[in-house]
């Protein structure tokens, strides 16, 4: 597959992504737009693999569905890092306030030792 057929494929599949996100939120192409500050425009092109989101685009999108970027990117990632990923992050989603401070705390003092 050369370059431009796997960009091609890649912008479908974010797009698509993209595209599902915004329905389970009932939100019209607009809505969405105004709350992760793009233009309609913008996600239109997304949605139909025309484009892929630069990553601010990424990082606003994300942030506003509550997602890690991996749900987005996941079948183009190396698989055991999509996987611990997902993990953590569907696990991490449901714990208290007070346990995600936790685990947050931890991971820094491992990082720094």
């Amino acid at each position: 597959m050369d370059i431009d057929d796997r960009k091609k494929e890649i912008a479908q599949y974010i797009g698509k992504k993209i595209l599902d996100l915004r329905k389970s939120q009932k939100l019209s192409r607009e809505q969405f737009a105004e709350k992760t500050n793009l233009s309609a425009n913008y996600i239109y092109e997304v949605e139909k693999g025309n484009s892929i989101p630069g990553c601010i685009a990424l990082i606003d999108i994300c942030n506003f569905c509550e997602i890690a970027p991996s749900n987005l990117l996941g079948k183009y990632l190396d698989t055991n890092i999509y996987t611990a990923a997902e993990l953590i992050n569907t696990n991490f989603q449901r714990l208290s306030n007070y346990d995600k401070k936790l685990i947050i705390d931890m991971i820094n003092l491992l990082a720094n030792r």
